[in-house]
């Protein structure tokens, strides 16, 4: 029994003293900011359809992580982009502009990391994910 103590005891203090390993969270220190005079708040990119697939992409490593694979919110108190009153209530600039200049302190800018295109693209697949 005492054998069985001291072992698990062992393995605890070695899954302890793990390293997390390349484990990533974005944050909002990780995103640079544009000056609001750089900031075009009303520009919003034009494209004829934008790939879907570099949306989806672009959704996967940029956007999921704090607003869920499918849109509904993930693990903070985001807005629910599947909500077809959502996307009723909401225009393609708006949905542009909060990508491109974000909104602080939560969700980090994105115009510095995003060509206009991208940004376009991330609009597009918001707009596939109410049903």
């Amino acid at each position: 029994m005492v054998l069985i103590r001291i072992m698990m005891a062992c393995l605890f203090m070695a899954a302890c003293s793990s390293e997390p390993g390349n484990l990533q969270v974005w944050s909002p220190q990780d995103h640079a900011h544009l000056p609001d005079s750089q900031v075009d708040p009303n520009r919003v990119p034009q494209q004829e359809r934008p790939d879907l697939t570099v949306g989806e992409l672009l959704w996967q490593r940029n956007c999921a992580v704090c607003h869920g694979t499918d849109g509904q919110g993930g693990r903070e108190a985001n807005a629910n982009f599947a909500s077809p009153e959502w996307q009723s209530a909401i225009s393609d600039a708006t949905i542009a502009r909060t990508i491109a200049g974000g909104t602080p302190p939560a969700m980090p800018a994105f115009a510095e990391l995003l060509s206009p295109d991208q940004i376009a693209a991330l609009v597009t697949h918001v707009r596939t994910l109410a049903p």
